[in-house]
């Protein structure tokens, strides 16, 4: 059934039809036989039908996606969730600064922030940052097709590094959210992964180190130290997430460093996100 459904999708995308128009004429034109037949093969050989037909669906929205950029999860939409809280209700609060910066690291598609800004009018700038040059040629494409490029920034670089080394170019206010989906599987460690997302997602996407998961996200944490010094930010909120298995390694080090934090469950009842406050 599931293969049924991608192979109407791969048919509305290479002939432009839509659903109901290929229900009431399931006669394809045989000018299109070829290319449905060569995207039927890739799908044969498990490749995922998102980068088959270059769109994914995330928090209800379409997005653009390529080999170049890791598919956007449902697992990942607890994040926005807990984003989108956060924002709309830092103006409640009659001791903070309302005014909010917004930072997405590692963006990929810019699913996270897209998602986030459209459902939110709370936010004054984003900025959205990836050490992959064709990651940001795929994010720029969504954010274009959501007319949110005045509003959205876009930084090549490695997590905050560009912030810190450049102060005088970025103007960020009182309050800053930070969200990141950082690789967080450790070199080579397939236990528990799809065969599909091993062979055909970007590794960089995926992996990072050889000893653990951590560490990638430990650097972002003590980016996010000298940011708040650096422009003196009143109220610093980082969103991370998180595998299924790694709550403890990521409480036991948050704790070290006497950092608040909460953690939030997915849609599958997973403990996946994870709130720092600084």
């Amino acid at each position: 059934m599931e293969n049924k459904k991608n192979i109407d999708l791969i048919i509305q995308k290479i002939t432009g039809l839509s659903k109901g128009q290929l229900f009431l004429n399931p006669k394809v034109d045989p000018k299109y036989e070829k290319d449905i037949n060569l995207a039927i093969d890739r799908l044969k050989n498990w490749e995922p039908i998102e980068y088959i037909i270059n769109n994914a669906e995330f928090y209800s929205l379409d997005f653009y996606v390529t080999s170049d950029t890791l598919i956007p999860r449902n697992d990942t939409e607890i994040m926005v969730d807990k984003t989108i809280e956060e924002v709309v209700t830092i103006p409640k609060h009659p001791d903070k600064i309302t005014n909010i910066s917004y930072i997405d690291v590692w963006t990929w598609t810019s699913c996270i922030p897209i998602s986030i800004l459209k459902n939110t009018e709370k936010i004054d700038n984003c900025f959205v940052i990836d050490i992959s040059d064709k990651a940001l040629k795929i994010s720029k494409i969504n954010i274009e097709n959501y007319k949110l490029n005045k509003k959205i920034n876009q930084i090549h670089w490695d997590l905050l590094t560009n912030f810190l080394i450049n102060n005088n170019d970025y103007k960020l206010n009182k309050n800053v959210v930070i969200t990141a989906n950082l690789p967080y599987i450790k070199d080579n460690d397939h236990n528990n992964m799809d065969s599909e997302t091993i062979k055909f997602e970007p590794d960089l996407a995926l992996y990072w180190w050889r000893d653990s998961w951590f560490e990638l996200y430990i650097q972002l944490i003590k980016e996010c130290f000298l940011l708040k010094t650096n422009y003196n930010i009143k109220n610093l909120i980082l969103f991370i997430e998180i595998g299924f298995d790694q709550k403890e390694r990521c409480e036991k080090y948050l704790k070290e460093k006497w950092l608040k934090s909460t953690i939030f469950k997915d849609n599958w009842n997973i403990e996946r996100c994870v709130k720092i406050e600084f």
